[in-house]
């Protein structure tokens, strides 16, 4: 399961990235450089991009985890 912990902790460093492109003016005062608004389009897009991978390996991993339980509860049964 640690690619559980894994995953998720990718996920909410994408959402990290996303929420000063939402919110720029208040981020502004803490960090200047995002007054330019192509910055937050790239935190944005990298942000959701991490996000999506990050949801596409778990569905691989846990794709991958659910067929070797079911062999091994075929083998068991």
């Amino acid at each position: 399961m640690n690619y559980v912990v894994a995953t998720y902790l990718i996920r909410f460093v994408g959402i990290l990235l996303v929420i000063p492109a939402i919110f720029p003016l208040t981020f502004a005062n803490w960090f200047p450089g995002l007054e330019d608004r192509r910055i937050g389009w790239v935190l944005f897009i990298a942000g959701v991009s991490i996000y999506i991978v990050a949801s596409v390996v778990y569905h691989i991993l846990r794709q991958k985890e659910r067929a070797r339980h079911r062999a091994e509860m075929e083998r068991n049964a």
